[in-house]
């Protein structure tokens, strides 16, 4: 399975307070002050690389929360959240700087994700023709109206190209041009194995784009599954509410909202059921002694309200630091498949055939060489090379298709995620200053394994930093070089060992030596985690 999105008993809280001063009771009261409002609670899901999910529900129901979630605006209060990869967020005005013209904005928001002086220029004319503002683009957003404001939003966010794109009811404004072009994009999106989560009170609009939906009421998930199962539930769910009486009406919305003051699902905790209730209690319990502690320290430093007063700005100042501090949660290395072509020391291979190397992060397959009528088989990823049987042109897209072989298969890949003809390096060279930079001894000799099984080769662990990568038959494949000791970015390895064969951009960079390959996979800080030598 390969999964992009994990939630995990996620839940956030917020505290809802009438003025500044019931914030201040919040701090310096032992039992708190306030009401709890939980946006979201309890929330299990997995969505897998390609998904396309619709998520539904009345207003109100803690959609844009989720969002939120997903694309990491707000952390969980509880349970944890798994995103491999980049996920942009798409929402009307969504990180727009009223003040800016659309061109500064496209600027800022590529800074803040990254990207460098050169990335920026070349990603700009795509940026602002997908966007169709024409000379708007150099007015302030503050004229734009909410159609332009999607269309810009939208341009930036597709083409910084993520790998989980949340789209909040961006498509739910401007005409219906603009809304055929998006769908455009998020199905050549979903060809190239991006994860798709697209909110909208459309449900003919989610119907047309999604496979599979997440219906969302009073802050919970009441039903997650297909598009064909979830939908008319949620359409007859719609028909019966509208048909209440308005006291009826009242009574629900009543209902919901006392729902979400409190958590109250029950959860295994592998010595019995407790409530999630009970776990609330618990940690309120634990907040409620550690207030009392800072209460007593107060004390002794002042008297009052002089007191509690530097007691709430000492708070404030000391949070403002810790949401500096940086994440520093443990990246999980994803398994990446077999490649088709045998041994990577076979040479003549490469020299004779027509060899093609994987240039996305990640890609479909398809039993057939039409877009329309053809069913996604598995996934290629970056860095993997084919050698290409046939060649085929689309029936109706302006565009070829690759026959390849992929687990003694036979399946067909669209020739844009496949680079031909990339560049050699010196390996030599390549290996040695890696050797020396990661302090690696007998390289060379470790390298005659791959393709060897792993009885033939009696291979072992190596060491704390270095294992043999394996096939799901058991063959060696690579050396995988564990690198998250150092902080090295994708400019210095540039630097240090040249131009790369293909640049994944700020995730991965390939180096295509004669007779091995040596990826360079970075985390979502942009900083060096592995080397994979196959």
């Amino acid at each position: 399975m390969n999964k992009a999105v994990v939630f995990r008993n996620v839940t956030k809280r917020y505290k809802m307070y009438k003025n500044n001063s019931e914030k201040f009771l919040d701090l310096i009261l032992p039992k708190g002050y306030g009401e709890d409002f939980f946006a979201v609670q309890n929330i299990n899901f997995v969505a897998e690389k390609g998904d396309v999910i619709g998520i539904i529900g009345v207003n109100g129901a803690g959609k844009s929360t989720l969002s939120n979630l997903i694309t990491g605006v707000v952390p969980p209060s509880e349970g944890s959240v798994e995103i491999k990869g980049e996920a942009s967020l798409i929402a009307i005005a969504s990180g727009l700087n009223n003040q800016l013209t659309g061109r500064n904005n496209i600027e800022l928001k590529c800074l803040m994700l990254g990207f460098n002086k050169k990335e920026i220029e070349e990603l700009m004319p795509e940026i602002i023709e997908f966007a169709e503002l024409g000379k708007f683009i150099d007015q302030p957003v503050k004229k734009y109206s909410s159609g332009m404001k999607s269309r810009l939003g939208f341009a930036i966010s597709v083409n910084i190209d993520p790998d989980v794109l949340v789209i909040d009811e961006a498509l739910s404004v401007g005409d219906q041009a603009f809304a055929e072009k998006c769908l455009n994009k998020i199905n050549s999106f979903q060809e190239r194995g991006k994860t798709i989560f697209f909110i909208s009170h459309s449900i003919g609009q989610v119907k047309k784009f999604c496979k599979k939906a997440i219906w969302m009421e009073a802050g919970e998930i009441k039903a997650y599954g297909s598009i064909e199962e979830v939908a008319p539930a949620y359409e007859k769910f719609l028909k019966d509410y509208k048909e209440l009486t308005p006291e009826a009406q009242k009574n629900f919305k009543q209902m919901i909202m006392e729902k979400r003051s409190k958590l109250n699902r029950a959860i295994d905790d592998n010595d019995g059921m407790i409530t999630r209730t009970d776990v609330y209690k618990k940690q309120m319990k634990r907040k409620a002694q550690g207030k009392r502690k800072r209460l007593i320290a107060s004390a002794f430093l002042a008297i009052g309200i002089i007191a509690a007063a530097l007691l709430f700005s000492q708070s404030e100042r000391l949070l403002a630091i810790i949401q500096k501090e940086p994440n520093g949660q443990e990246l999980k290395i994803a398994e990446k498949p077999d490649k088709h072509v045998g041994s990577s020391t076979d040479a003549s291979i490469r020299e004779e055939k027509d060899i093609r190397y994987v240039n996305v992060n990640a890609g479909f397959v398809r039993d057939k060489p039409d877009l329309l009528k053809s069913e996604k088989i598995s996934m290629i990823i970056f860095g993997d090379y084919y050698i290409i049987e046939e060649i085929q042109k689309d029936p109706v897209e302006d565009f070829n298709w690759l026959k390849i072989m992929k687990n003694e298969q036979a399946v067909w890949v669209s020739e844009q995620i496949l680079s031909k003809d990339v560049n050699t390096i010196e390996e030599e060279q390549l290996f040695e200053n890696i050797s020396d930079m990661f302090q690696v001894d007998n390289l060379e000799q470790l390298l005659s394994f791959i393709g060897q099984s792993k009885e033939e080769s009696n291979a072992t662990e190596l060491n704390e930093i270095m294992k043999f990568a394996y096939t799901d038959d058991e063959h060696i494949k690579g050396i995988s070089i564990d690198t998250n000791h150092q902080s090295r970015s994708i400019e210095e390895m540039i630097e240090l060992f040249g131009t790369p064969s293909i640049q994944l951009v700020h995730k991965a960079i390939l180096y295509h030596g004669e007779k091995y390959d040596a990826i360079f996979y970075f985390n979502d800080r942009g900083l060096l985690r592995e080397i994979l030598i196959k």
